[in-house]
């Protein structure tokens, strides 16, 4: 059995390497800190798609940015942002204001009229708003989240990326664990009939978005859990990660029931979207140490 692991938002700077020593060293940690034999480490896979993402959403890209729907938009973007923002309770004052202190045209705000670094700047109103949550997760997660979203090239780019490095000619079965974005790129794979011969034995999302509405019309329309290839499916979000929204992903905003919630989710960080103190939560780890067979 091997492991799987797909990062999320803001990875530029890492490796396959970074990440594979990171996400380990945070399971077997907890795994020693709850009292649980250790189990070798076993053959881990690494899906690595930081830097195509971060190009694409580099303020220096002077590629604009298409609000509305084309045959290389979805035009999802607005939307997306729009709703995170409800989220947290801005207003269309607050942005206006943030706006015009900022010199954004109204314009930008008000129509998601396409400019050169559109989305970054919407971000970084955001993140003038509400500091406290978002300072981090508007930055990077609503910049980069909305690329992905809208950008069919770029998400096909992606998704083909992460394809080729953990699947492909790749034995099973498997603990595919996945944070933050890709989640959402990893549901996308596994989803698709082109993996329904595979064994993932286990599904970890942390940190997920999959929960959020406008991620829906990119994710192919199931009616139950997709099993094969999925076995079972666990989900870990704390209370106060804002990339969640504060949603169990349910039949509602992904089609079918089966995904089990867990919310018990020990993180004394101030950054409560943090891979490594989800990995680290005794629910999280305890379910993968479980799992794991030799």
């Amino acid at each position: 059995m091997r492991l799987v692991f797909v990062h999320g938002i803001n990875n530029e700077k890492n490796t396959i390497e970074s990440i594979e020593k990171e996400w380990w060293g945070a399971i077997s940690k907890s795994w020693k800190q709850i009292g649980l034999t250790p189990k070798p480490k076993p053959v881990i896979n690494v899906a690595y798609y930081g830097k195509i993402l971060a190009e694409a959403t580099n303020s220096g890209n002077d590629q604009a940015i298409e609000m509305g729907p084309s045959e290389t938009s979805t035009g999802y973007a607005l939307q997306l942002l729009s709703e995170y923002a409800e989220a947290a309770g801005v207003t269309q004052e607050d942005i206006y204001a943030t706006a015009d202190r900022r010199g954004i045209p109204r314009t930008a705000v008000e129509q998601g009229v396409p400019h050169e670094g559109w989305v970054i700047a919407f971000a970084d109103i955001l993140e003038d708003i509400f500091p406290d949550k978002g300072k981090f997760i508007a930055k990077h997660f609503l910049n980069q989240a909305a690329a992905y979203i809208n950008d069919k090239a770029l998400s096909a780019k992606i998704d083909k990326t992460v394809k080729t490095q953990i699947f492909g000619s790749l034995p099973d079965p498997a603990i595919v664990i996945a944070h933050s974005l890709g989640t959402v790129v990893t549901y996308r794979l596994l989803s698709n009939e082109q993996q329904a011969d595979r064994n993932i034995s286990l599904f970890v999302t942390l940190g997920s978005p999959l929960s959020v509405k406008m991620f829906k019309p990119i994710l192919p329309a199931k009616g139950k859990l997709p099993n094969p290839p999925i076995d079972k499916w666990i989900n870990g979000r704390h209370k106060e990660d804002f990339v969640t929204l504060n949603k169990a992903i349910t039949k509602e905003s992904i089609g079918f029931d089966g995904v089990i919630d867990i919310t018990d989710i020990v993180n004394p960080d101030s950054d409560k979207h943090s891979i490594v103190q989800y990995l680290g939560s005794p629910a999280i780890s305890r379910a993968i140490y479980d799992e794991l067979e030799f």
